[in-house]
């Protein structure tokens, strides 16, 4: 079977998924309004939890189908994007998520940085690099500067870093290239496929025992790539935002539920 037949698979168990998840969501809903005692509400709260993991799971399956790859073209949407903006909204909403983990998170923004880009997929690479730094350690680090025509997004983390010996094979999403404590997917090379997308480039430095700082530099020009444009699908994640779906896997039950407005 060839590569768009897959992805056309793909594609329909992604959607099928997202019907049968969205009936779920809608049941939750119905019983929020009649969980009053704390146990009711517990038990909502791990069932959310559930929810919001598979639609991160259905996520990565359309986002893999959005960024392309072999033979298959990409699919961006080109926009003038205030990064400054778009960095310190997201670092406040993942903040105070990750603050149910016990995780400290610290953004550093300039007042404002417009960049030609997907604001979408620049929005998914930063929340892969921060939930990537989180698995790691207590405190993360992500912030925007601009060097010449670039922006420079970086994100610090204070775990115990990579050895060298898999440095190397960090960006490809080779599992046992990935220690344990990072495990849970193919982050950080889905950031460096989203910043090769936008001409740019992501690296990775790291002394073991001092934690792993990642860069990836978008030039504030046009994206690069192999793009072209078309509408983006737009589901309806049932009151679920997208930052709550992609920490999922990381936070703690508490992090939903009736409480977790």
């Amino acid at each position: 079977m060839d590569r768009p037949s897959i992805d056309q698979g793909a594609a329909r168990t992604a959607a099928e998924l997202r019907l049968q998840l969205a009936q779920m969501t809608t049941a939750t809903q119905v019983l929020e309004q009649s969980a009053t005692d704390e146990k009711s509400k517990r038990y909502l709260a791990a069932l959310e939890q559930g929810i919001c993991r598979m639609l991160r799971i259905v996520g990565r399956l359309e986002l893999t189908d959005r960024l392309g790859g072999q033979d298959v073209s990409a699919r961006l949407e080109p926009a003038l994007t205030d990064f400054a903006r778009l960095t310190r909204e997201l670092g406040e909403r993942l903040g105070q998520l990750l603050a149910y983990a016990g995780v400290e998170l610290a953004v550093d923004a300039p007042e404002w940085m417009g960049a030609l880009a997907d604001e979408g997929l620049i929005r998914q690479m930063l929340m892969e690099l921060v939930s990537n730094g989180a698995k790691a350690g207590k405190r993360v680090a992500l912030s925007l500067t601009q060097h010449g025509q670039r922006a420079v997004f970086t994100v610090e983390d204070n775990g115990p870093g990579v050895e060298p010996e898999r440095m190397s094979r960090l960006f490809t999403g080779e599992e046992e290239a990935i220690p344990d404590w990072r495990r849970s997917g193919v982050g950080i090379a889905i950031a460096r496929r989203v910043a090769d997308l936008h001409g740019g480039t992501l690296v990775a430095e790291c002394v073991p025992g001092k934690g792993l700082k990642v860069v990836a530099s978008i030039p504030l020009g046009t994206p690069g790539g192999s793009v072209f444009q078309t509408p983006a699908l737009t589901w309806d994640r049932g009151g679920f935002d997208e930052e709550l779906i992609a920490l999922s896997n990381l936070l703690p039950v508490k992090a939903f539920g009736p409480k977790s407005e």
